[in-house]
């Protein structure tokens, strides 16, 4: 399948309980192991502490999702999955995505975004860099696959 031009990405929106299954679908497609179920985006789209942003494909699923976690007390925000539909790849659709969560942190008062990153995700490690973010540690065996993950970090500044 030949991937269309790189245009503008169309600006993330908050996801409602209406993208459930495209949610689910889009997971599907993004993912081997360690997927989100209906249960858990279910749970997260009532949840105040999580805040779901989507962004819409020209078929009527979503292109690109991710899930920003926070707890009360805490100075962080954590980007708990950022899923990429694999044709909508190389559009900047994910960095239109962690620009947004920058931004939610920054408007919800938090300090800085962390996430974790499987250590053979060139690409996504290649996009954490060039926006800033740090590696701050190691977490052994952290995949359902046993590969460890680095933790990173970016202060929203």
């Amino acid at each position: 399948m030949t991937t269309p031009p790189a245009t503008a990405a169309p600006p993330p929106r908050p996801a409602t309980p209406a993208d459930l299954e495209a949610l689910l679908a889009l997971e599907k497609i993004c993912f081997e192991f360690n997927r989100m179920g209906r249960r858990s985006f279910r749970r997260l789209l009532e949840r105040p502490s999580a805040h779901i942003l989507v962004i819409d494909g020209p078929d009527g699923g979503l292109a690109a999702s991710a899930v920003l976690l926070s707890r009360r007390g805490t100075r962080g925000v954590r980007v708990y999955s950022l899923a990429t539909h694999p044709d909508r790849r190389g559009q900047g659709l994910a960095k239109a995505m962690m620009r947004a969560a920058l931004d939610h942190a920054r408007a919800t008062g938090h300090q800085w975004l962390s996430l974790e990153v499987h250590p053979q995700n060139d690409a996504a490690r290649a996009l954490y860099h060039r926006l800033g973010f740090h590696q701050t540690s190691v977490e052994e065996d952290y995949y359902a696959d046993g590969s460890h993950a680095f933790r990173l970090r970016r202060y929203v500044g």
